[in-house]
This record gives C-alpha cells, structure tokens and sequence, in this order.
C-alpha cells in the first residue's frame, strides 16, 4: 500500500502543477488554491520512504529548506505586496541556504579540489552581473540590494551542486538530479524576476515560471531521495 501510494504521490504532484499553470493562465487568482500544494506533496513523497529525517544531519537540514521553500510559495503569491515579496525572498534565501549545507555534507573530501566550485562561480558571478544590468538599476528600485544577496546564495547552492561532480559517490546522482535541478532553478528565478522588474508582472508569463520551479524542485528531490535511500 504504502508502494502504491508512493508512485501516485507523483502523479498528484505533476497533476497540480499543471494545474498551477492553468489556474495561472486563465484564472490566476485561483492559484493560492494549487500552487502552495507542491512542495507538500514533494514533502510527503519523501516522508513515505523516510523513516529518520533527522540522520544524517544534511537531511534534517534540506527538510528544513523545503519547509522554507513552501513558506516562500505561500508568500510569493502576494506578489505584488512589497511586505510579502521581501518576505518571500528570504525565505528561498534561506531555502537556497539549507540546500547547500545539504550538498556541502555530502561528501566534504571533494572541496580539497576546489577548482569546479570556483569556476563554476566565476561563471554564476558574470551571468548575474549581465542580468541585473539587464533589469536596470531603475527597475530594481529598493530591491536591487536583496536582490543581489539572494543571488548570491542561489551562486553558492548551485555551485556545489555543480562541485558534486567531484565526488567519486554522488558523481552520477549530481549529473542526473541535482545539477540540472540547481540549474533549472535558477533559469526559473531570472524568468520570475524578468517578468517582474522588467515586463511588468504579466501573470500569464508565469506560466514560464512555476513550470521550471516544480521540475527544479522535484529534480532536486529526486536527487536527495537517491543520495539517503540508505538511511
């Protein structure tokens, strides 16, 4: 039973996010009633093949970011309330956070060769140095400065979910799983906040957004699942 429930769990999750995108493309003040739904669904998924979410310490904290990441969805969907947005920024900041103490854990023998972390993060500094000259200083108003440290953590997360390549254990885990979800994350976050500082909040460009979010997270879900399926 508990089999069963477990690969349905991700039918219901693929199911309410397209469900999500619709609500967000014709009727967009009914997506409170989908889109805070995911990561839940997410959480349950692991719950159900977990029987100790506090072993090792990387797991109780990337649990933790989830929290985090669902208190950010609830926030995030008064968009346009500044209290809200500020709020919901650092919430995945913190989200961001607790994913790279996860992938930190991991396996620390690799950061002994740290040359993948530090490419990869000259890369993340330029790409986001070209996108906030994109969305312009004018744009950005107030929040260009928030903006710009949660950045800098989302640099960090995907910097040592690139760096998981080194590890001779989670080499394949970080190619199939947590690399692309770190990357789609972030390919997410600029469209988000494109739309929001630079084309006006269209609700129906969105759609582009909360796709790429659900994939990014379940990816990286997925890929924790695989790293402590033998806890």
């Amino acid at each position: 039973m508990e089999e069963f429930l477990h690969k349905r769990i991700l039918v219901i999750y693929w199911f309410v996010l397209l469900l999500s995108a619709g609500f967000l493309y014709f009727i967009p003040r009914y997506v409170v009633l989908a889109e805070p739904l995911l990561v839940p669904i997410l959480l349950l998924y692991l719950f159900l093949k977990d029987n100790n979410i506090g072993k090792p310490f990387g797991k109780l904290i990337f649990f933790i970011g989830l929290f985090l990441a669902f208190l950010g969805d609830v926030l995030q969907i008064v968009i346009n309330n500044e209290i809200f947005f500020i709020s919901s920024l650092v919430a995945f900041m913190l989200m961001n956070t607790c994913y790279s103490i996860s992938f930190f854990s991991m396996d620390r023998k690799m950061y002994r060769r740290p040359w993948l972390f530090l490419a990869s993060s000259a890369i993340l500094v330029i790409i986001a140095w070209f996108f906030i000259r994109f969305l312009g200083d004018n744009n950005l108003g107030d929040y260009k400065m928030p903006l710009i440290l949660y950045i800098c953590t989302l640099c960090v997360m995907i910097s040592l979910a690139v760096s998981l390549i080194n590890s001779e254990s989670y080499k394949k885990t970080a190619k199939h799983w947590l690399m692309p979800g770190a990357i789609i994350f972030m390919i997410q976050n600029m469209l988000l906040a494109a739309n929001l500082f630079r084309f006006g909040g269209d609700s129906k460009f969105y759609v582009l957004t909360v796709i790429p979010y659900g994939v990014a997270q379940y990816m990286i879900v997925k890929g924790m699942q695989e790293v402590w399926k033998e806890y």
